[in-house]
């Protein structure tokens, strides 16, 4: 009986040894390979870039060139449904004005676009704005038109309306091609369905850059930023 308890007792010993051995040397295989696999499971934890939208009311403003509106009259709706989307389900305590309203007074008012983006988001008593300026929007090659790829890239930034200056307290510039790796044949795809992927891809990358969330393996392979 005594010998049957010293064998459990060094398995014990040899376990929490090789326990401690792991956490030390989680940066060496195979060791490392486990601390990944775990890292996979578990998420990647990511912080957001901008932390001001929690209990704010937020107004997405969309600007485009006249041609982009001209070749896809429903651009504005689009890129701002699927932000309003992407939001709603990952920052719930953010309160969004209806989009549609937005775009509603841009039709109704001529120079909006000369207003300051602050002056935009007092307009509509609002505490941020984010203001995405459209500069690329297709489906198709430029190059080949029968090709289907879609391409959105934009310049995003977030106002803050309750501080003084019409600085943005948040930019960065989103450049999504979708697929990434080659363009698809008529046959593949239909254009929307191009577009619609292309779309979901920008207002992931933006939503992700301000809220801190968990990025799983298949998510990272997918960015596009």
């Amino acid at each position: 009986m005594g010998l049957l308890l010293a064998l459990r007792g060094s398995r014990v010993v040899w376990c929490a040894l090789a326990i401690a051995a792991c956490v030390s040397l989680s940066s060496c295989s195979p060791c490392g390979f486990i601390a990944e696999a775990v890292e996979k499971v578990a998420g990647k934890s990511v912080v957001a870039e901008y932390h001001g939208l929690a209990n704010k009311s937020v107004a997405i403003v969309v600007f485009m060139a006249p041609g982009i509106i001209d070749e896809f009259p429903s651009a504005r709706e689009d890129v701002s449904g699927f932000l309003a989307t992407q939001m709603r389900q990952k920052m719930p305590d953010v309160r969004l004005l209806d989009y549609r309203e937005v775009i509603r007074w841009q039709d109704d008012t001529i120079h909006w676009s000369s207003m300051t983006e602050k002056n935009i988001g007092r307009r509509f008593g609002v505490d941020r704005v984010l203001y995405i300026e459209l500069l690329v929007y297709a489906s198709r090659l430029e190059a080949g038109y029968g090709d289907l790829q879609g391409r959105l890239k934009a310049n995003c930034k977030i106002f803050e309306t309750d501080t003084p200056d019409n600085a943005p307290a948040w930019t960065a510039v989103m450049d999504i091609t979708w697929p990434k790796a080659r363009p698809l044949d008529p046959n593949q795809m239909s254009e929307v369905a191009v577009r619609k992927r292309t779309l979901e891809m920008f207002a992931t990358n933006v939503t992700d850059k301000l809220h801190d969330h968990k990025e799983f393996e298949t998510r990272v392979s997918e960015r596009n930023d």
